[in-house]
């Protein structure tokens, strides 16, 4: 079996897609918020140079048939408007939620409910925005419509901000940032991060739309590599309207046995669906940090990677030490960008592997008590 953390393949087609994400972050004149531009740049170091250091995300998304929503539009007209709801799929369905115990390394604030068709994969991080507790979900739809890219893939972001933050208009000096109001979301206030009094579009051709929710948070859906021939406006209060604000422990394909003493974690990420990384079914990571060094631990289907033919970069991809087994159908891996020495007092690579155990590749047999 190919060891798919070998690091000698090309880039794969979602580091291709995180690259042109990150050279839109630069190019942009109006870059997105803070929050998810930390997570952008975060998630593309580390798939890109560090290949398998972290990974993001996980689900919970069902509906069937179309659903029909009123959308406000800047001057206060409404009109109905009909968008294809996603039906039940294996990238998207029921992956197991539970509350938070303490054990589970990836609690997230907010989860994504019903999708427009194509939006297959869903992926939820915690902790790789720089700041330990946040949380964000992305939701990876359709190829871009009418692209010249064959990897970019219309993109939906939720982030959910902390009790009594109301975000900004402060754009960092890209330009002036505008709140265009529209109608409630479930019944609360919300608006457009315009790029005119007038104009809801962003001005990085980005549309962010900020609504408050049950409890007075204020969360964003931010949607990227969309525009009106996908009727992005409708999409985004669509699937704001059923989103879930509450935190959630998302199930890991994987038990820990303890941890060594001085390890601590640091982030957590789950993928679900087709255009989870390394063209698997799913990916799960937890980083660990021991003093100022990161480890992290990952696992995926036991399957062979489909690799990229061209690495967008034009570098060669290196190689980063790591140790893997496998057990019931998962792959299971160790990896530090440092290399095995500055974890001699846990015991090394295996200290952490030989801790862990895989429950297999069936979501339904996953756990939020995670780390034991």
């Amino acid at each position: 079996m190919n060891d798919p953390y070998d690091g000698s393949s090309p880039l794969n087609a979602t580091e291709q897609r995180l690259a042109a994400e990150l050279t839109a972050l630069a190019d942009s004149p109006a870059p997105t918020a803070a929050a998810d531009t930390a997570w952008a740049v975060r998630t593309g170091r580390s798939r890109l140079m560090r290949r398998r250091l972290a990974v993001l995300g996980a689900v919970t998304a069902v509906a069937v048939g179309a659903a029909t929503l009123n959308t406000a539009w800047p001057d206060g007209r409404s009109g109905s408007t009909t968008v294809a709801a996603a039906s039940a799929t294996a990238g998207t369905a029921g992956l197991p939620l539970g509350p938070d115990t303490g054990r589970d390394p990836l609690v997230v604030q907010g989860t994504f409910g019903p999708l427009p068709a194509g939006f297959d994969t869903v992926v939820y991080n915690k902790g790789f925005s720089g700041q330990p507790g946040m949380s964000q979900a992305k939701a990876i739809g359709p190829k871009q419509t009418n692209a010249t890219a064959d990897f970019n893939r219309q993109l939906l972001f939720l982030t959910v901000y902390a009790p009594g933050v109301e975000p900004s208009l402060d754009s960092g000096g890209a330009g002036p940032r505008y709140r265009v109001d529209t109608a409630p979301v479930n019944g609360r206030p919300a608006y457009w991060v315009g790029s005119a009094p007038d104009n809801p579009a962003g001005l990085g051709s980005d549309w962010t739309l900020r609504f408050q929710t049950a409890d007075g948070r204020w969360a964003q859906l931010q949607a990227s590599y969309m525009s009106d021939a996908d009727q992005v406006t409708d999409v985004v209060v669509q699937v704001a309207a059923g989103v879930r604000i509450e935190p959630q422990a998302v199930a890991m394909p994987f038990t820990v046995n303890g941890l060594p003493a001085g390890l601590t974690r640091a982030g957590a990420s789950l993928d679900y669906g087709p255009e989870s990384g390394n063209n698997r079914a799913w990916e799960a990571s937890v980083i660990f940090m021991l003093g100022d060094k990161s480890i992290s631990l990952t696992a995926a289907p036991d399957t062979a990677p489909t690799p990229s033919p061209t690495n967008p970069f034009g570098f060669p991809v290196q190689e980063r030490p790591h140790s893997c087994r496998s057990s019931q159908g998962v792959k299971l891996c160790v990896e530090a960008m440092d290399g095995e020495a500055p974890f001699a007092s846990i015991g090394g690579f295996a200290g952490l592997l030989d801790r862990v155990t895989s429950l297999g590749t069936d979501k339904n047999a996953w756990t939020t008590e995670v780390i034991r």
